[in-house]
């Protein structure tokens, strides 16, 4: 296993929280410090940018994957957080020993269906199961020793949320760099002879830092109904990921944050429920517009603006060749229908409920897909008995962790750290509402 010096920023980073952890070891403290490793585990990747051999160093990390520094130090913090976390939990086990039973039932049948589908000297399938199994965990931990849902005091987050943003805005240029230069590792050549790159800013491929930056996106939309008096400030914050999904090139992600984001503009009677909505379009357009007509005709060079103008048109073209796709119609690119099939399609599928399939059968996927459908059912009753920005927002946020599943592995780290890491939140508002918990009578 190969050792790279660049990989001692994870050391450092795991350092310092395992130092905040000394100090304060609440599970919303946990929890943020998660969030916060997962997303800068892949930092260190964005040095290589710097180098004239940028695409090498970093096709080299993409096809033999992190070192040994970086494993150990992200196995060494995962551990210290579980063992923490595990700790608050005990505490309220004896109060919540119908959920045990329940998140024990599924993690049981899921293994019972890896061991039915094990396929000899498939390390990867155990990989996965894995990580489902962590991921459960992890979900079931933090719901229980989560007692309360976090109440933030908008005046004592200020500045961390200001901090959050600059170190957003830090992101995008990095993103922006990266498709201006022709240094992202993604790219692709179209039909047409034009080449697309794609950035991953920190996040390491760009539809894992589109996701990441959908649920920013989401959390700002929550905060922007919750925290009225930091209104602009969840404003920019919606830009800044709107941004981040502009340059990732991510379609599925953006299209899917789109379709989530009906549902809080349509459930809720406040007249900013539309922002939201219009924030990711419009923000998405203005880069466009600046891109493919402004910044040419204030400069002499097109180079650099063409290729992020180049990020538009796909979007914008996008639902036009998924309908022709789908209706069987001439006209779709070779790379339209590679990009479409490659999610479903073949042993290399990135949809992650197909994966899921293939990994534990029939008998896991159906003990995942109950649990939730489960979760669906108790987020709509929470909606009914209380209508709340709290209550829309956890439903949206539910459906498009479950959505993302058809276009995106879960099963690769960071994306079922993040996805448990948004959901306990959800779980822990649903409990405060007193509705059955994963148990829903006729």
């Amino acid at each position: 296993m190969k050792i790279n010096a660049i990989e001692l920023i994870n050391v450092l980073i795991v350092m310092w929280f395992i130092f905040v952890m000394k100090r304060q070891r609440d599970v919303t403290t946990l929890l943020l410090i998660l969030f916060a490793y997962g997303s800068l585990h892949f930092a260190f990747a964005a040095i290589f940018l710097a180098s004239n051999d940028s695409y090498n160093l970093l096709n080299a990390i993409h096809y033999e994957g992190s070192g040994v520094l970086a494993r150990l130090s992200t196995m060494t913090l995962l551990v210290i957080v579980f063992v923490l976390l595990g700790q608050n939990a005990r505490r309220e086990l004896k109060n919540e020993k119908k959920i045990l039973w329940h998140f024990s039932l599924v993690m049981a049948v899921v293994l019972i269906g890896y061991f039915l589908s094990f396929r000899l000297g498939d390390g990867l399938q155990f990989k996965n199961v894995v990580s489902i199994q962590v991921m459960l965990a992890l979900l079931f931990m933090g719901f229980v020793g989560l007692r309360d849902a976090v109440a933030l005091n908008s005046k004592s987050y200020y500045a961390w949320i200001v901090i959050g943003l600059i170190i957003f805005g830090f992101t995008n240029i990095i993103a922006i760099y990266e498709v201006f230069s022709h240094r992202s590792w993604a790219g692709t050549l179209e039909s047409s002879g034009a080449m697309v790159y794609r950035a991953s800013s920190i996040l390491f491929n760009p539809n894992l830092y589109a996701f990441w930056a959908s649920l920013v996106y989401l959390g700002c939309a929550y905060g922007m109904h919750t925290y009225t008096e930091n209104r602009k400030l969840m404003l920019w914050g919606m830009v800044l990921a709107s941004i981040a999904i502009y340059f990732s090139g991510s379609r599925s992600a953006g299209y899917l944050l789109l379709v989530v984001l009906i549902i809080p503009t349509l459930l809720m009677k406040e007249r900013v429920r539309w922002v939201p909505l219009m924030v990711l379009p419009l923000t998405m357009l203005t880069v466009y517009v600046g891109a493919a007509w402004l910044a040419p005709a204030l400069t002499s060079r097109s180079e650099g603006w063409h290729e992020i103008a180049l990020l538009g048109e796909r979007f914008a073209a996008a639902p036009i060749y998924l309908i022709k796709y789908i209706l069987r119609l001439t006209g779709v690119p070779i790379e339209i229908v590679l990009s479409i099939e490659g999610r479903f399609v073949g042993e290399g599928r990135d949809s992650g409920w197909l994966v899921l399939y293939q990994d534990v059968g029939w008998l896991g996927l159906f003990s995942v897909i109950l649990a939730s459908c489960m979760l669906v059912v108790w987020g709509v009753r929470a909606y009914i008995a209380h209508p709340s920005p709290s209550s829309v927002y956890a439903l949206a946020i539910l459906f498009y962790c479950l959505l993302t599943g058809f276009v995106m592995r879960f099963q690769i780290f960071p994306v079922w750290l993040f996805i448990s890491i948004v959901l306990i939140p959800c779980l822990v508002f649903w409990r405060q509402l007193s509705l059955p918990v994963l148990h829903i009578r006729g």
